[in-house]
């Protein structure tokens, strides 16, 4: 029979891998439980440089990421899910006002060299994680700044410039250059390959998609992202005060063009084939924006634009309704046959989603992530040729999402770290402390934080940030509401537990991975022990055997009395 061990390890919380049913967590992979804790005990100085491991942008994804790591945090099914987005959000916030500098994992140079094509999250985020080791990064971006959808399609209010400008700055300083108004075409591309010893791909998606209508290429009929561009980049102000904008689409561009509007003294009205359950946008944005001044039309599907006799634009809509669940989990919208309805626009803007502009890599080429095969290229030259982002996953529901391209450009770093033979810490795969491994009876209920926000005649007509960073004393009460799944926080519940056999270390708390702050005593193990894993109220308990991958554990936590006490056994 093979003889149980209890030890302590580290699971992974589902806020940054996924929940029992499925849900994904954090797409970054943020360590969220580590960085709470953390703030929990005031040492935010590490709680940024845990979030900087997975995120360049911890300044911008607190402000407008989508949280889907709050959908799958384990207290949601409790009463209410942590305050995860606020907490990133103070977290970086505090480390740039205290001038924290980047870490880098690779002190020397290590004689590599790659290029980015593309200076939005993805291309960003990817030089990010290779300069840290020691990579040589030059980034190229065809426009006059880089950016790309953080500076392009982002309004100030969602995301000021200063703290972008900080974020790139920190990215900066690993030593990642950046050259602007440089155009890769097929040309370039080669000469790339053939320069570098890796390529990577981190375009994005800005090709906007069409309709397909009668009208949709008429003078002022504007696409979203280029409507929001000219606005955030150029300082343009393509509204005049009072026209009747039209907005179609139900996701993040389609509201951010609507509210912009609103700013800028337009009267923005949202059409939408569907309703507001089935938009991809977070149902609070609905509401914001109605008393910011922005009208719905839900259930219409655009079918043709036409110039009125006055020379504004005429919107005809086919009335719909909604039919079975469709692929995307959403249901289908379905036309009412006969049923019409039409408005009048000074403007239209289709923010109804972009796809990847790929024309640069040549006419043949195959997307197998994170490399994509550009048989148009010499033999030798495609097994450098690497993409990430938008640009790898082209159009699809979570297109344009920060934390999802940080993700992937993770990921993409990783296998090109591989391929230039640089060695780097390979993530350990660990159970998951999904919400029925957790002890509950330790936990009370409690309310989510209520974020500070600019009230809506403050907001009017102009872009001063809405959602305000918490203070100090806030960010540390509502870590602590933070169940630390997975992880042991020196909570003593299995000390207490345990009759004796375990002896518990005098020492501050460690962020590393399966740090460990109690000792197995080999002589007093026995059924008290196997309950302390039991009381654990955060599941960083486990119980393996002998012939398990994690026994090292065993060896590094089980002393005898004597090891303890410091005395050589020579028995």
């Amino acid at each position: 029979m093979k003889r149980l061990y209890p030890i302590y390890i580290n699971k992974k919380s589902p806020c940054y891998s996924k929940d029992h049913l499925g849900n994904s967590g954090c797409p970054a992979e943020n360590d969220i439980p580590r960085f709470l804790h953390l703030v929990s005990l005031r040492r935010f100085e590490e709680a940024f440089y845990v979030l900087k491991k997975t995120n360049p942008f911890s300044g911008g994804c607190g402000r407008f990421c989508d949280h889907p790591c709050e959908t799958a945090c384990n207290r949601a099914k409790f009463d209410m899910p942590v305050d995860i987005k606020a907490l990133e959000r103070f977290v970086a916030d505090w480390g740039y006002k205290n001038g924290l500098k980047p870490i880098k994992y690779v002190s020397e140079n290590v004689g590599k060299n790659v290029a980015v094509i593309g200076s939005g999250p993805s291309g960003l985020s990817v030089a990010y994680f290779l300069a840290q080791y020691g990579v040589n990064v030059d980034v190229f971006e065809r426009h006059k700044s880089p950016g790309g959808l953080l500076v392009e399609g982002i309004p100030r209010y969602r995301y000021p410039l200063d703290v972008f400008e900080k974020e790139l700055n920190y990215i900066l300083d690993l030593g990642v250059k950046v050259h602007c108004n440089e155009n890769i075409n097929k040309s370039k591309f080669y000469n790339l390959a053939s320069e570098y010893d890796a390529v990577v791909i981190a375009t994005g998606a800005h090709k906007p998609f069409k309709l397909n209508i009668e009208g949709e290429d008429l003078e002022n009929v504007l696409h979203g992202i280029e409507f929001l561009r000219g606005i955030n980049v150029d300082g343009e102000n393509p509204i005049k005060e009072g026209e009747q904008i039209g907005v179609i689409g139900g996701g993040y561009t389609a509201f951010d063009v609507a509210r912009v509007a609103v700013r800028l003294k337009g009267e923005p009205t949202v059409i939408y084939r569907r309703t507001v359950a089935e938009m991809t946008a977070h149902p609070g944005e609905v509401e914001e924006s109605k008393r910011e001044g922005v009208k719905f039309e839900f259930l219409l599907q655009p079918v043709k634009i036409e110039k009125s006799n006055n020379n504004k634009l005429l919107l005809t809509c086919q009335k719909m309704k909604l039919g079975p669940v469709d692929e995307s989990g959403r249901r289908r919208p379905v036309p009412v046959k006969g049923e019409y309805k039409t408005f009048e626009f000074d403007k239209i803007v289709l923010a109804i989603g972009d796809e990847p502009d790929l024309y640069f890599v040549g006419e043949k080429f195959t997307i197998e992530f994170p490399k994509i095969i550009c048989s148009d290229l010499p033999e030798e030259f495609i097994d450098k040729i690497f993409i990430t982002g938008d640009a790898a996953s082209g159009a699809v529901e979570s297109t344009g999402m920060v934390v999802r391209a940080v993700g992937l450009a993770r990921k993409t770093a990783k296998e090109i770290l591989r391929y230039l033979n640089i060695e780097f810490q390979e993530d350990k795969k660990r159970d998951i402390a999904y919400y029925n491994t957790l002890n509950l009876k330790y936990f009370e209920k409690s309310h989510r934080l209520i974020e500070e926000k600019l009230d809506f005649k403050e907001r009017k007509y102009n872009f001063k940030e809405i959602v305000k960073t918490v203070d100090e004393d806030t960010a540390v009460l509502f870590a602590k509401r933070c169940f630390f799944c997975g992880i042991c926080i020196q909570c003593d519940w299995c000390y207490r537990y345990s009759d004796g056999s375990i002896a518990k270390h005098e020492v501050d708390w460690d962020p590393k991975h399966d740090a460990c702050f109690y000792t197995f005593i080999k002589e007093k193990v026995s059924g008290s022990t196997f309950k302390s894993v039991e009381a654990c109220p955060r599941s960083a308990l486990s119980v393996i055997d002998e012939n398990s991958e994690n026994f090292e554990h065993v060896l590094e936590q089980y002393k005898s009395l004597d090891e303890i006490k410091g005395v050589k056994n020579d028995k």
